[in-house]
């Protein structure tokens, strides 16, 4: 039985593609790549964020409808773009090679845990002296 995608919902958010490249820098459908790449290194792009429609980044690119899809193709092959599986003609941001390894992931976590170890130390420090405060006023 074949499985039967929803129509994609009008007015769904997606990412803000910057257009095409300056003239004479590189062809449209690099650019447009390029630009896919750069938004997920920059993490101005992140997981889950929907692509727009093939038909809005014709018109941002200048692009054919073929040359759209061959850059899908190329940024699915590196793992930028997945199909939605819910909706038709539907991509969204997928990181895929991009997703931090465990040892990334713990190192990012011990950093985290350190930064608020200092937090928790500097407020208690800063309670103890509120305390003192408090107390020395109240002996007077």
């Amino acid at each position: 039985m074949v499985e039967r995608k929803r129509e994609r919902p009008p007015g769904l958010d997606a990412v803000s593609l910057p257009g095409p490249p300056q003239a004479d820098e590189e062809h449209p459908v690099e650019g447009l790549v390029g630009d896919v790449r750069r938004g997920v290194e920059q993490r101005q792009y992140l997981r889950g964020m929907i692509f727009p429609e093939v038909a809005v980044v014709e018109r941002l690119y200048g692009l054919s409808e073929k040359e759209v899809r061959s850059a899908i193709r190329r940024l699915r092959d590196e793992e930028l773009l997945q199909l939605h599986d819910d909706y038709q003609e539907t991509y969204f941001i997928d990181l895929g090679r991009e997703t931090p390894s465990r040892e990334s992931a713990d190192t990012g976590l011990a950093a985290q845990v350190a930064e608020l170890t200092t937090r928790l130390q500097e407020l208690s420090s800063r309670v103890q002296t509120l305390e003192s405060m408090v107390l020395g006023h109240g002996d007077r």
